[in-house]
């Protein structure tokens, strides 16, 4: 059977010098009144992964730069990429960060190192809701409160008294 080869967002490179896979599980933790912390969920985190490449000009002048350029340009549109390594291919991923030292010893090559991260997606879905089979408009009804009584007005025996000689209320 043969290996397949690394690749980073469709991308080829001469040596894959170093590839390194990290997986995290979170386990949440809640303070109780008396005694330690507990936990009740654990979730995973998003994997990550870490690939220092290499790239000659061996098989034309300025591939090292193109290949460069298309890794900054992968980085630059924050597209989610595919990334296949020997032991699992990783989707949704993204260059969160490359470090590309140059000197004398790459001076006709590029050496890379990447840090990658998978981005979960959430999916969605869509309800068919059938039509009203009526055309009217929707009315809300009119509430029956029943007999109203009305209030007497708490008024003092003195006040009431005056009011009835006077005649006023």
């Amino acid at each position: 059977m043969a290996q397949q080869k690394i690749s980073i967002g469709g991308l080829v490179f001469d040596a894959v010098l170093r590839t390194n896979h990290e997986s995290k599980i979170t386990a949440t933790s809640h303070p109780i009144e008396n005694g330690a912390n507990i936990t009740d969920h654990a979730f995973i985190e998003p994997a990550e992964i870490s690939i220092d490449i290499g790239m000659t000009d061996c098989n034309g002048v300025g591939v090292s730069d193109k290949m460069f350029k298309s890794l900054q340009s992968l980085q630059k549109s924050r597209q989610r990429i595919t990334v296949v390594t020997r032991f699992k291919t990783y989707y949704n991923m993204l260059i969160m960060s490359m470090s590309v030292p140059d000197d004398y010893i790459t001076q006709n090559a590029l050496k890379a190192m990447l840090m990658l991260r998978e981005i979960p997606v959430v999916g969605t879905a869509t309800v068919a809701v059938a039509e009203r089979e009526s055309s009217q408009e929707q009315k809300s009804d009119s509430t029956n409160n029943g007999v109203v009584q009305p209030t007497q007005n708490n008024q003092s025996a003195l006040r009431q008294a005056f009011n009835m000689m006077t005649g006023t209320e």
